[in-house]
């Protein structure tokens, strides 16, 4: 049966297809332990909106790694057709990778549905990070940094 989902119904939806997640005091969003777990990754949520459900992962980009990483959105966007990607630059923070993708929820929506969106939003985002991670744009712990080297 198609309903619009309200939140609960949304966090039920994720149990039920065993989806690991959880809500923190901090936001409104649904944090996806499947990705929230990678290294580099500073959130991955879950937003559910009146129309919609927003699912966005943010990476932390080397700063080293912002020009090349830029030059490569529009290939990163053509190889992961179901994600936005871009990147977001804020004054006081490291630039950040932001991976989104949106299901409309206005016409109704299924269990079938959301799992269906959750696992093909999961692996594209695994795949782009792998990606990421290959190319060296993703910013490396300072425990895994080799001592004395300096972080530019």
């Amino acid at each position: 049966m198609m309903i619009v989902p309200s939140f609960e119904v949304v966090m039920r939806w994720l149990s039920q297809g065993q989806f690991p997640h959880y809500l923190c005091d901090q936001c409104h969003g649904i944090h996806v332990v499947d990705l929230q777990s990678l290294e580099g990754v500073l959130e991955s949520r879950l937003f559910v909106e009146n129309d919609g459900i927003m699912f966005t992962t943010e990476l932390e980009i080397r700063p080293t790694a912002l020009l090349p990483l830029v030059a490569d959105l529009g290939r990163l966007n053509m190889n992961y057709p179901a994600l936005k990607v871009f990147v977001d630059v804020v004054d006081d923070n490291l630039p950040r990778l932001m991976i989104c993708d949106s299901l409309a929820t206005a016409a109704g929506l299924t269990d079938e549905q959301l799992h269906l969106f959750m696992r093909t939003t999961i692996e594209a985002t695994q795949q782009l990070y792998g990606e990421c991670e290959q190319m060296g744009f993703l910013n490396p712990p300072e425990e895994a940094m080799p001592p004395g080297s300096a972080m530019h």
